[in-house]
């Protein structure tokens, strides 16, 4: 499962056409711990990277890996609300966000994409990596009762809608954007889910004795378990990656 994770984080920088004889700025917008921003870092060396992260506790501790990781100063970690950022506009040469974008409040991501395209220098590069939903259309039946629960586990507001959002981006003046869904293609990953879950129920029952845990922790159990049969609904949940120039 890591090497499949990392090969996700290898094609998202990819897909950014990175020169790595070239400085570079890159924005991660939703970092979480900063994994794949130590994981740019160390692949190109002459980049600086700002990892933004709402979550405070997430922000000191991509503090500590990246200080552990040597690599502190190239990874600037700040705490910002990427539907409102406080970075200068024109300021970065590329972006990125994987799984994070979906956290965005607005219903089709229009804030987040409208400080995307804002950050971007003109001539930069964005790549996003997320779940979409495939229809405007309300959720329904079991759909929608797995769509709802997982959301809920996730603290996701929502997924937007692909073609809502493809549209946003055109009318925040983002040019050359790119479709692709890669729901195949993680879908190995994916398979892995319920051996992850089974050896977390081991390791506490044998850490703990019991399967006594905070809500917080069953709900970040569910949540992937649910992800992957939202999943098996095709027509109308998809994974894509979404690629453009400012």
């Amino acid at each position: 499962l890591e090497s499949m994770l990392q090969q996700m984080n290898a094609k998202v920088l990819e897909e950014l056409q990175i020169d790595p004889l070239q400085p570079a700025r890159i924005a991660d917008l939703g970092c979480g711990m900063a994994t794949v921003a130590r994981y740019a870092a160390e692949h190109y060396p002459l980049s600086h990277l700002v990892a933004i992260s709402i979550v405070e506790k997430h922000v000191a501790m991509a503090k500590e890996l990246n200080k552990a990781s040597g690599l502190q100063n190239q990874i600037t970690v700040c705490r910002d609300n990427f539907e409102n950022l406080h970075l200068s506009g024109n300021n970065f040469t590329h972006a990125y966000a994987i799984e994070s974008a979906c956290h965005a409040a607005s219903p089709n991501k229009q804030k987040f994409i409208t400080e995307l395209a804002r950050i971007l220098k003109p001539g930069g590069r964005f790549c996003i990596a997320d779940g979409f939903l495939k229809s405007n259309q309300p959720p329904s039946g079991m759909f929608k009762w797995l769509y709802q629960k997982m959301t809920g586990y996730w603290a996701v507001p929502g997924f937007a809608d692909i073609n809502a959002f493809r549209s946003e981006l055109e009318a925040a003046g983002l040019t050359n954007i790119c479709v692709k869904e890669i729901s195949y293609r993680i879908a190995p990953s994916v398979a892995y889910v319920p051996l992850v879950c089974l050896k977390f129920f081991v390791k506490e029952l044998w850490k703990n004795k019991s399967l006594r845990m905070k809500k917080e922790r069953w709900h970040n159990v569910y949540a992937p378990l649910l992800g992957m049969l939202v999943g098996l609904f095709r027509t109308k949940f998809g994974y894509y990656l979404i690629t453009g120039e400012k």
